[in-house]
């Protein structure tokens, strides 16, 4: 008899965890896809190609600069007396020194631009995909992007036309790679 009751309430208390399973609704989303369809990306490719050229050009100029400074040195370094010889290779390492930095500078300001430009881009998306679940009445929602699930049914649901909707966005065709 307490084996029965044992059992008797194992059942009872499994209960409850098998109802709530059944509500359980899961859908998955490709960020990825939304994000690259969004229109703001063409502007935000723009903004990023004119910032990377003002700095390209700038580095040429240095480039330029620390060049002839080389050809001059090599040229002329057989007659140069040498604290002459000393104080142009000080001044080429100089120049080089100031190429490094100014392109980590570089690159930091356009990775920093990108950032600032790109995620209220990220924020407008994270919210349709929440407002898509809410309004669908899902419990979760994995991101098929970030490669978050191992497996996924046939009969899963892929919210992602519904967060396509929801941002207004529609699908285009990919751009052609870069030759």
């Amino acid at each position: 008899k307490k084996m029965i009751k044992k059992v008797a309430l194992f059942l009872i208390a499994l209960l409850p965890l098998g109802a709530m399973a059944q509500n359980v609704k899961l859908g998955h989303v490709n960020s990825q896809e939304v994000i690259s369809v969004m229109p703001e990306l063409e502007t935000i490719e723009k903004t990023l190609k004119e910032l990377q050229d003002q700095w390209e050009k700038e580095l040429l100029k240095m480039r330029e600069e620390y060049n002839t400074k080389v050809k001059e040195f090599v040229d002329k370094q057989a007659t140069m007396p040498e604290t002459i010889k000393t104080a142009r290779q000080s001044e080429i390492a100089e120049i080089e020194q100031r190429i490094t930095t100014f392109n980590q500078t570089a690159n930091a300001d356009v990775v920093k631009k990108q950032q600032e430009l790109v995620n209220p881009v990220l924020d407008k998306v994270k919210k349709a995909i929440s407002d898509v679940a809410t309004e669908g009445g899902y419990t979760y929602i994995f991101d098929i992007s970030t490669q978050g699930v191992v497996f996924q049914a046939k009969t899963a649901n892929d919210i992602t036309p519904l967060v396509k909707k929801k941002l207004g966005v529609k699908d285009q065709p990919a751009a052609p790679a870069a030759k």
